[in-house]
């Protein structure tokens, strides 16, 4: 049976069968392109991905040339075989950007003879009878022939990524190039990054504290408490109506007195963290309020400060966040298990219910299944992959970092990311994050993707007909 799991826009057109995204096509900057060479408007990079200007354009062989190298940059968007007879399908009149786009794809758009084709390449890519191929000096110089598609980006970006899957500076050298550097350096390239040594003057002092020191020295602060029934927090679960929702810890305002009598007098059936707590300054944790050497970069656009706290095992499942994030680890480290969002497909996004946890005694809940829906949590189970129910899994990349006391991560939107958090015996894993809006291209691009392009697991399914949100025993409770 084919499910279409069709949101289409004037965008974007997404199909959905057996189980598996097949192929997506993305076509919103055609308008935006289209507006630029008519207004001989100067072509921003954090806009439209080009960097020309309409005096570049007249030296390189005129707009005519721009349209053909934008429309290799529209094509960049479109996903998965066969994903171009989107754009490229029927009658299409010579000259046109449509043209032109399947042109720099180098696919014949139907009615184009191939005289027709070679007349409109010459056109367009001669100048003073040289020919001109804008792409031969980028780091892709076959787009202009042989077209690109998502595959190619994901792996591109693969290769350009070092050893590890993140860069690595120091705080000094980030001092030393400033906030504007590492903007581009990180978030606006989306590659995450680890800044050594950025929370040193802070994890210097709280990472020798024992339980008795931070009874002292935090102890009358208040504190949002998680109460999961497993230390996989947020982790889907099985329904019989839906195939799967999103499990969500309840949350309590406590003193932090009151969460370590917790810590301290644990109960089988029950895992408990201080969970994206949020404050207002951190003045009350002794903390700054905004990541040192990188005030200006996150201060214009800040949208939370979250305090987190957790003796281990402490999981926080496979998610993305909406913002940019910086992460200061304060005491004990984090692992994370990351995805680049380049292969988004390979994690299976969906959307399903949110299903609230009731804490109404010591180890007990009530579940209740809400009509709110969740689209940051996917179905695959990144450390414990099931390749016949997920086979895209196997093409993503996917790797793991650990952020050490001291450190902190700079983590662009829409990363997939699982959180495993450690501690020694005796001491709590600390951290503190911001939240902030880089206002890169590629978190605009990532964004249109996640709201278009992901499986349903709020409808059912006929009696019969197997759900594709469907539990497996990879998706029961396991300590990663």
């Amino acid at each position: 049976m084919r499910h279409s799991l069709t949101r289409v826009t004037v965008d974007m057109s997404i199909h959905y069968e057996q189980g598996l995204i097949r192929e997506s096509c993305i076509v919103f900057t055609v308008v935006r392109f289209t507006r630029c060479v008519n207004e001989r408007a100067v072509c921003n990079s954090r806009e439209q991905g080009l960097q020309v200007s309409s005096m570049k354009a007249e030296k390189a062989g005129g707009l005519g040339t721009v349209a053909t190298a934008g429309a290799a940059v529209v094509l960049a968007f479109c996903v998965g075989f066969g994903a171009v007879a989107h754009v490229c399908g029927g009658a299409i009149a010579p000259g046109s950007l449509r043209a032109r786009l399947c042109l720099a794809a180098n696919v014949a758009p139907a009615g184009f003879a191939a005289p027709a084709l070679a007349s409109a390449a010459t056109s367009t890519a001669m100048t003073a009878g040289v020919a001109h191929d804008p792409w031969i000096a980028t780091t892709h110089p076959k787009m202009g022939t042989e077209g690109w598609n998502w595959t190619q980006l994901a792996f591109t970006r693969a290769s350009n990524f070092p050893a590890g899957g993140v860069k690595r500076y120091s705080a000094q050298e980030v001092k030393e190039k400033g906030q504007m550097w590492l903007w581009h350096t990180a978030y606006a390239r989306s590659v995450p990054t680890i800044i050594e040594g950025l929370g040193k003057e802070y994890s210097d002092r709280i990472s020798k504290w024992k339980i008795a020191d931070y009874r002292r020295e935090w102890g009358p602060n208040k504190v949002t408490v998680a109460f999961s029934d497993i230390s996989n927090f947020n982790s889907g679960r099985s329904d019989p109506n839906y195939g799967r929702v999103i499990n969500h810890p309840d949350r309590v305002m406590y003193t932090m007195n009151e969460f370590l009598d917790l810590v301290a007098n644990p109960h089988p059936d029950e895992h408990i963290a201080v969970q994206q707590s949020p404050s207002q300054d951190f003045s009350e944790f002794g903390l700054p309020p905004l990541p040192p050497l990188l005030e200006e970069l996150t201060k214009h656009t800040l949208n939370a400060r979250n305090f987190w706290a957790a003796v281990p095992p402490k999981v926080s499942v496979l998610h993305y966040d909406w913002q940019d994030s910086v992460l200061m680890q304060i005491s004990g480290t984090k692992r994370f298990t990351i995805i680049d969002p380049a292969r988004m497909q390979t994690a299976y996004p969906c959307v399903a219910y949110l299903q609230q946890l009731k804490r109404v005694g010591p180890g007990k809940f009530e579940r209740i299944v809400t009509g709110r829906e969740l689209d940051n949590f996917p179905l695959l189970n990144v450390t414990h992959p099931d390749y016949a129910r997920h086979p895209l899994a196997k093409d993503a990349s996917v790797f793991q970092v650990t952020i050490n006391e001291g450190d902190a991560l700079l983590l662009p939107a829409y990363w997939y990311h699982q959180v495993d958090s450690y501690a020694e015996p005796g001491k709590l894993n600390v951290a503190v994050n911001f939240w902030f809006q880089g206002h890169s291209l590629a978190t605009r691009l990532y964004r249109t993707l996640r709201e278009n392009l992901f499986i349903n697991c709020t409808e059912k399914t006929p009696p019969g007909i197997p759900h594709p949100c469907r539990d497996s025993s990879t998706d029961k409770p396991t300590l990663a």
